[in-house]
This record gives C-alpha cells, sequence and structure tokens, in this order.
C-alpha cells in the first residue's frame, strides 16, 4: 500500500502561529509582572545622610575638599556609627591634604577615641604621628607612631617605624631610633636607602666616620636619585678621611669631584679633595687642581681655599706665585677676618725672597694688627731670623716673650730649641727665670675681679686691642649680677666694642637689651643705631625704621644724618620712592661740613623712578643731582647727561636739551654719533633754529641707517626743519617721500597729515586735498597732532 503526503490547511497553520506568540508574550508580561512585584515588596528607602555622605566621598576624590568638609560636618549626627567612622577618616584626610594640619590631627583623634577597634584606626594613627612630627611635636608623635606600628598593615608599619626612629632621635631615645633604623635597612626594601641616609647623617652629627662611611656607602650603590648619589659620593669621601682611610677618601672624592658646569656636591667635593691633597702635603697636585677648578668651590670656603693656596707654593719654595696669589686674596677680600694670616704668609713669602725685609715688615704687621694670633708666628720668624745672624741680644727677649704667650701657631719645641741657642749665642748658661703671673691668673677668686677685669677691658681698647677687650667685658658681665650696678657698663660696651670689631650679631643682641633694660642710659642712641643696622642687614625693614627714627630722637648732633640715611635706604628698598625724597630732602636740609654725602646712585635711582612715574620735572631736578656729585666718567654722569637731554627734550625745554646733547656728546664720544643722539640734538636745533646744523646731523643718520625706524625719524625731522624755515615745497616733498617709502601706524599717518599742511601752506591746494583724502582712507582713525 502505498503512503500518501499530506496536505495542510494553509490559513489553520498561520492562525496556529499567531496564537503561539500570543501565549508567550502572555506568559513573560505575567512573570514579569510578577517579579516586579516581588521586589517591589523588598525595596528600602536610602537615608539622606547616606547619599549625602556618598556625595562628600566623591567630592574628596575629586579634590574638592573644601566642599566635602562641608557636607562631613553636617551629616556626621546622622551617620550610623560605621559610616560616622568612614566620614570622619575622609574628612581629616581633607583637612591634611589642604594642609590644615592641626585641624586633621583633631578628627584622627576623635576617630581613634570613638571607633578604636576600627579598619581605620591604624592609619589614622600614622596619619596623627606623621603630622604631630611635622608640627615638632615629636614625642606626641612617637605615642601615636606606636600604635600604628602594632596595628596597620606591613607597608603602614613600616611607614609609620621610620617616622617613629626619626622621632626617637629628638626625644632623647636615639639607641632605640638607631635600633629601629637598623632595622629598616635590614628588612625594609622600600625604606633602606633612606633609613640608612638618617643613620650616617646621625652618625656624622657624633663624630663616628666608620658608622657613617658604612651607611653612606649603601645610599651611594642603592639610591636611584643622581642628586641623592652624588650627596653620598661626596659624603663618602669626607667620612674615609675624617676615619683614617685615606686612600678610600681620595677615590671617593675623586669620583665626586667635576665639573664645569658645578653641582652642590661637585663644589663640596673639590673643596675636600683640593684640602685632602695639602694634607697628604701632595702641594703640586693640589695646585694643578685649583688651576683645574678655581670656580668650583664652596663659596664660603674660597677664602680659606686661596690662603692655603699660597701655602701650597711657599711649601714648593715658590714664592713669587705664592705672593700673587696672596695679593689676590687681600684685593678680593680686604675685610675678611683671614687679613692678618694673609699679610703674615705675605711677610713669609717676602722674607724668603728678600731677606732684609722681615724686621720692617713685621713692625708694620705688629702695628696694625696688634691682637692677631699670627702675630707669635711672625716674633718666631723674626727670632729665628736674629739668632741666624747672630743678633742675639735681640732675639732673647722675643724668645721669651712667645714662651710666655703660648701661641698654639709656634710649636713649644721650636721655643725652647730657639731660646736655647739665643741663650748660648750671649754665653748666659743659665735659664731666665719665670715671668710674673698676671693679677688674674694669681688671684682668680679675688672679690675685685670684677672691676679688675673692668679695668683691664678699658685698658686694652685704649691700646686698641680690641677684641682681647671684648673678651675681658664678657667675663666682667658673666660675674656680675643682674641687679648690679656695673651690669649696664658691661652691656654699653660690649655692644660698642662687638660693634667695631664686626661682630654684628653680638652687637645687637647686646643693645637690645641695653633699651630695654635701661630706657635712659646715655648709649640709647647709639643702641638704637646699632640694633637698627642688624634689623637693616636681615631686611627686617619696618623695624630697622623705628630704631633709626629713635636714633635720629636720641642722638640728633651725632645720629641724626646717618639715621636718615639709612631711613632713605629703606624707603629705597621699599621701593618708595616718595618717602626717599623726603629723606634725601632732610638729610640736605640738615647736612654739616664733613657728613657723608648722598650716594650718587641714590640720586640716580629717585630720578630714574620719577621718570617712570611719568614725574618729569622732578626727575630732572635730581638728574641734575647726579651730575652734580658724579664724576665726569662715571656711568650715573653720563647716563644722566643723557636722560635729562630726553627729559628735557620732552618738555620742549629745547635750549637746556640742547646743552645736555651736546655734554653727553662730550662725556661719551664712543656714542655721540648714534642716531639717537643725532636724532634728539636735530630736534632741539630746528627748535632753536640751528637749521644748518640740524640738516648735517639728520644727513648723517641717513647715511648710517638707509632704513628703518631711526632713517624715518631722520626723514620726518628733515620734513620739519624745512617746515620751520617756511620752505613748505622741501618739507611737502620729504613728508610725501617718507609716507611712501615706510609703513607705520604713527609715523607715515604723520607724515601725511604733515605733507598736506605743508601743500597747503605752499598754496597746492590740490596736493594737500590729495594727502589729507589719502590719510582719511587708509589711517580713518588717526588723530591729528596740535
Amino acid at each position: 500500500m502505498k503512503c500518501s503526503k499530506r496536505s495542510w490547511n494553509k490559513p489553520l497553520l498561520i492562525s496556529l502561529y499567531f496564537f503561539v506568540i500570543l501565549f508567550l508574550f502572555w506568559m513573560s508580561n505575567a512573570k514579569l509582572l510578577a517579579r516586579t512585584e516581588k521586589q517591589a515588596q523588598g525595596v528600602e528607602i536610602i537615608p539622606t545622610a547616606d547619599v549625602d555622605l556618598d556625595r562628600a566621598i566623591a567630592l574628596y576624590r575629586q579634590g574638592e575638599y573644601e566642599e566635602a568638609i562641608k557636607i562631613f560636618y553636617r551629616i556626621l549626627p546622622l551617620l550610623s556609627p560605621g559610616k560616622k567612622t568612614e566620614a570622619l577618616y575622609s574628612m581629616a584626610d581633607c583637612y591634611r591634604l589642604i594642609g590644615r594640619k592641626e585641624d586633621a590631627i583633631k578628627i584622627y583623634q576623635l576617630l581613634v577615641q570613638s571607633d578604636p577597634s576600627s579598619a581605620f584606626a591604624p592609619t589614622a594613627y600614622f596619619w596623627e604621628g606623621k603630622l604631630l612630627s611635622e608640627l615638632g611635636n615629636f614625642a606626641q608623635a612617637a605615642g601615636a607612631l606606636k600604635i600604628a606600628l602594632e596595628k596597620a598593615d606591613p607597608q603602614t608599619a613600616n611607614a609609620a617605624s621610620f617616622l617613629l626612629a626619626l622621632c626617637q632621635l629628638r626625644i632623647g631615645e636615639e639607641e632605640k631610633g638607631v635600633c629601629r633604623l637598623r632595622e629598616l635597612v635590614e628588612k625594609s626594601a622600600d625604606l633602606r636607602v633612606d633609613a640608612a641616609a638618617v643613620l650616617a647623617t646621625y652618625y656624622e652629627s657624633i663624630f663616628d666616620w666608620g658608622h657613617a662611611l658604612e651607611f653612606w656607602s649603601i645610599v651611594l650603590h642603592e639610591s636611584k636619585d643622581p642628586q641623592t648619589k652624588s650627596k653620598a659620593l661626596t659624603r663618602c669621601g669626607w667620612a674615609a678621611w675624617k676615619s683614617g682611610q685615606a686612600k678610600e677618601a681620595e677615590h671617593y672624592l675623586t669620583q665626586a669631584s667635576g665639573g664645569p658646569p658645578y653641582t652642590e656636591w661637585n663644589r663640596i667635593a673639590n673643596s675636600g679633595l683640593f684640602e685632602f691633597y695639602l694634607s697628604q702635603n701632595r702641594y703640586k697636585e693640589a695646585i694643578q687642581f685649583y688651576e683645574k677648578h678655581k670656580d668650583g668651590f664652596i663659596e664660603n670656603q674660597k677664602e680659606n681655599i686661596l690662603l692655603d693656596l699660597s701655602t701650597a707654593y711657599i711649601e714648593i719654595k715658590d714664592y713669587s706665585k705664592a705672593l700673587s696669589v696672596i695679593d689676590l686674596f687681600l684685593a678680593n677680600y680686604p675685610k675678611s677676618s683671614l687679613v692678618d694670616l694673609a699679610v703674615y704668609r705675605k711677610i713669609v713669602a717676602n722674607y724668603y725672597l728678600e731677606q732684609g725685609s722681615l724686621e720692617k715688615n713685621a713692625q708694620q704687621f705688629f702695628s696694625q694688627y696688634p691682637s692677631s694670633p699670627y702675630t707669635y708666628p711672625l716674633l718666631y720668624l723674626e727670632a729665628e731670623d736674629f739668632n741666624r745672624t747672630g743678633k742675639f741680644t735681640l732675639a732673647l727677649p722675643i724668645w721669651e716673650k712667645l714662651e710666655s704667650a703660648h701661641s698654639s701657631l709656634v710649636p713649644k719645641e721650636a721655643i725652647l730649641l730657639g731660646r736655647a741657642n739665643a741663650m748660648y749665642g750671649l754665653e748666659k748658661w743659665s735659664e731666665a727665670a719665670e715671668l710674673f703671673k698676671k693679677f688674674l691668673t694669681e688671684y682668680p677668686k679675688s672679690r675685685e675681679i670684677v672691676h679688675v677685669k673692668m679695668h683691664l677691658a678699658s685698658v686694652l681698647e685704649k691700646g686698641g686691642e680690641k677684641k682681647e677687650a671684648l673678651k675681658y667685658w664678657q667675663e666682667a658681665l658673666g660675674s656680675v649680677k643682674r641687679t648690679d650696678p656695673e651690669r649696664q657698663s658691661c652691656l654699653e660696651q660690649i655692644g660698642i666694642l662687638a660693634y667695631d670689631l664686626k661682630e654684628n650679631s653680638l652687637a645687637a643682641e647686646t643693645m637690645q637689651k641695653v633699651l630695654s633694660e635701661y630706657p635712659h642710659s646715655s648709649y640709647r642712641g647709639v643702641a638704637a643705631w646699632i640694633v637698627g643696622q642688624s634689623k637693616y642687614d636681615n631686611k627686617e625693614y619696618e623695624a630697622a625704621k623705628e630704631y633709626f627714627s629713635l636714633a635720629r630722637e636720641a642722638e640728633p648732633e651725632k645720629l641724626y644724618l646717618a639715621a636718615t640715611l639709612m631711613l632713605a635706604w629703606i624707603a629705597y628698598h621699599q621701593d618708595d620712592v616718595e618717602k626717599v625724597c623726603s629723606y634725601v630732602q632732610s638729610y640736605e636740609d640738615n647736612y654739616k661740613k664733613g657728613a657723608e654725602s648722598i650716594p650718587t646712585e641714590l640720586y640716580y635711582w629717585i630720578a630714574s623712578r620719577l621718570l617712570q612715574k611719568g614725574k618729569l620735572d622732578l626727575a630732572v631736578f635730581y638728574f641734575k643731582k647726579v651730575i652734580q656729585t658724579a664724576q665726569s666718567k662715571e656711568k650715573y654722569y653720563i647716563s644722566s647727561l643723557w636722560q635729562l637731554a630726553e627729559t628735557e627734550r620732552k618738555l620742549m625745554n629745547w635750549k637746556e636739551a640742547n646743552t645736555y646733547y651736546l655734554e653727553f656728546q662730550k662725556a661719551d664720544p664712543q656714542n655721540a654719533s648714534n642716531s639717537p643722539v643725532l636724532l634728539g640734538l636735530a630736534e632741539t636745533q630746528i627748535a632753536l633754529g640751528q637749521f644748518a646744523d640740524a640738516q648735517k646731523n639728520l644727513e648723517e643718520v641717513l647715511l648710517k641707517e638707509p632704513e628703518g625706524e631711526n632713517n624715518a625719524k631722520a626723514r620726518m625731522l628733515i620734513g620739519d626743519n624745512y617746515l620751520a624755515q617756511k620752505n613748505y615745497r622741501e618739507a611737502a616733498k620729504a613728508y610725501t617721500t617718507l609716507s611712501l617709502i615706510y609703513q607705520d601706524d604713527t609715523i607715515t599717518p604723520k607724515a601725511m597729515q604733515k605733507a598736506a599742511f605743508s601743500f597747503s601752506k605752499a598754496g597746492d591746494n590740490d596736493q594737500a586735498a590729495f594727502w589729507e583724502k589719502k590719510l582719511k582712507e587708509k589711517y580713518p582713525k588717526f588723530k591729528p597732532d596740535a
């Protein structure tokens, strides 16, 4: 039996298809509705404070710290305990990040007090400790850091340990701090270099150079920062040298030295290596190194290095070169505290070149530097020379003086030998008796000790030995009570002597006590002057102004002018030209013969500032002061002539301007024919009717500068020259030529305007109208000059 193919009803199939689709859609909607209803039953309303917390934290993360803090403050009372802790931590962080350390500390402390078991607490302790240490509260910081160390994660604990060690070094727990730092060096990869650097610096401070070298070596080999490596290399050199490891010191210092260009640590290493060569008696190498790096040493060591260089030349017997170096030192550092040493070495070098000069040079030195410690080495050299030449009578008292002086600069053995030689030459076989001891040595507990010291100080001061006098005044002050009447005299004399010896810090500190403790002191004016000078040197200008004003009031006869001048300099530093003018006028009104004159540069500054402010007449007045006080070849004199010429020209004081231009040309012949000079001079000559001279100067400018702005200005003035002579055709020709060949928004429209005017005066109205029209078309906004 055959199987027959079934035939389906097509419309029935289509209906069945749509029915299935509708059924599935209904089922899915039903399930969705059921799910939605179920979810709706579990929805919670989020509290507003939590939303604000999220917003505040978002602001904190975006760097909007101030706004975040405002929200934190508002919502803190509304938050649950856990979220309140998070808010406190974020709030403290905000304060920390905007630099309000005290506020941050308070919030961190509140956090750990309110929720000590919080996950935020360890980190809060860490930041509290760090901020306290930054504020200098090291003991309190150490307490917080110890807790952070116990509770924090390993990374934070490491950082806390490092900071705790630093605090311990500052609060007298050095042993614990060092132990902790050593542990970090051994176990902490992140902080190993930092801890080693701190340890190295600490060991340097206690002169433990061996350990300093050990830890600087770690920094050197493991630091990734070039600057830090350079510093460590140099410090290794110094530490090795100080610990007696000469070879290693030279190795490190040689590596660290160098330049140009010179870094800070290059300079320190260069200075160290130079001194190292000298310490090893390697004088030629020291000299060669200096010549190679003469500009590459520490700034505050240059004086010493230059003098040490002279020593190197003396040691290799190159005395002429030593003299050259010493002369250079004296020229560059005439006020140095080492001048007496330089002069002493100059005498030594001269002695080996011209032995007959020693006695004369030595006497000059003793007179000029009676308190110098190098008096004794020079006396030694003089005594040796007397011994060598057989003048034992002259040598003996010098040896005796040296023996009693006990100078550290002259070896005792040398003095003993020299004296023995002198005694021998004089055939005095017995030794000389010891010198009498001074009163102060024999009776150190005498009731008169204060007065003896005061009298001794006064005598020494009158004899010119001011440094030693100061020493005895200070000893006397240390021996009196605060209520003793002698205290005032001691303070006054110490202040004056210290000021004379340029020990300005001591002088100011002492005179401040005079002013506060003894307001009616007869030295009140001098005290105010000295304190004012100190404030001025420290750029504390407002305070200095107060003291100089007091000095003027207290000592008008002696200090009014000097204090007024200092007040003028203060106003100068404060860029107050009106005040400077006022003080200068007061100074001039009260000037007395023999007083210091107003410095030329101050007059020049006043004039220049007035010129900048557009006060031309006053500027002229002070520029004239400059040329009245300055030398004719000084820069201020020449510059002032030029400024006077230009300013008088702007003021249309043609005769005065002309005179100053001509004086400028005489004073500065190199710039006499510069285009600006010739142009300015020509303008005054036109105004004064010196047309031929003006034409000559302007033609010279055209020859010098065939194009450009000065060429254009010269052409304009040529037109003005013709115009002044009523030669309108030539004037018009000059102006039209200028307007055609030079295009400038300032010069060209002026040339067109003057061309139209000249044509009008010449009767050529067509050309005048043409140029007026052209001017309006090309420069519609141009406003003609008067």
